[in-house]
This record gives structure tokens, sequence and C-alpha cells, in this order.
């Protein structure tokens, strides 16, 4: 099942890093996204550098309100990204680039990574970091 948890998530970034505008975000976090989250997911982005987003978000409500408000600053978004199989977790190493839908400014968020912990083939907790390295070795693994 851990590959397929890989497949699943692949998928949905694919989905998503594929939209060209908010409208195009909205029908993949109703679908794509929202499709691979528990109802009961916890998405830990407590270390999350824009205050206004750090928190601990539970259910998907609350998840897909947070995914709004970070898409709502950007006009476009690229990412880079690779996925990496750990049991039931799966680690997502990123990297993005992203233009401000008010000001045109494109910013770089530089390489953060995330741990989405599956069961049952759904993603019930996801956690942000700053840095890649904490998330492997969150896994068990390292660089």
């Amino acid at each position: 099942m851990s590959q397929e948890n890989v497949e699943r998530l692949r998928g949905a970034v694919e989905a998503l890093a594929a939209d060209t505008d908010e409208r195009d975000w909205e029908a993949t976090l109703a679908g794509a996204w929202v499709e691979l989250w528990d109802p009961g997911i916890e998405w830990d982005a407590s270390t999350h550098p824009l205050p206004d987003l750090a928190g601990v978000y539970r259910g998907k409500e609350p998840t897909l309100r947070w995914w709004r408000e970070w898409l709502a600053a950007w006009e476009a978004v690229h990412v880079e990204y690779e996925l990496i199989e750990a049991g039931n977790r799966v680690v997502g190493l990123f990297r993005q680039q992203m233009r401000g839908h008010y000001t045109g400014i494109d910013v770089a968020s530089g390489s953060y990574a995330m741990v989405f912990t599956f069961r049952s083939g759904l993603i019930v907790h996801a956690k942000f970091y700053r840095r890649q390295s904490e998330a492997l070795e969150a896994v068990g693994q390292s660089e």
C-alpha cells in the first residue's frame, strides 16, 4: 500500500501543479486533494513561515480553508518535488516559485518538506517542515 500512497499523492500534486488559475485550483482542491484526506485529517502547519497560516487544522473544511488562503496569495505556482515512501508515510521534498496575485512579484519559497501519514489510503496527518532534513529525520531517513 505504501507505493500506492506515493502514487495517489503524486496524482494530487501533479493535478495542482497543472492548474493555471484560481478556478482550476478550487476544482483540484475539491477533487483530487479532498478525496485524499481522511475526514479527521490533521494539517500541521504550526511551523509555516507565514504567521497567518501557521497553526494546526483539524478536519477537511479547516484544511481546505488553509489551502484556499494560501493559494489566494498567488497568481501562479510552479512546484518541483520528490516523493519518498516511508512505510505508511510519504515524505514530500518541495521547492516552489510563486508569483504574487496582487503584486506580480516572483517569490521563491526555497526548500521545504512535508510528511504525509496515510491510513487506509487516506491522509490522516500532514506536517510541514521548514527543512527537508528535519522531515527525513522524522521518518528515520537521512539526506
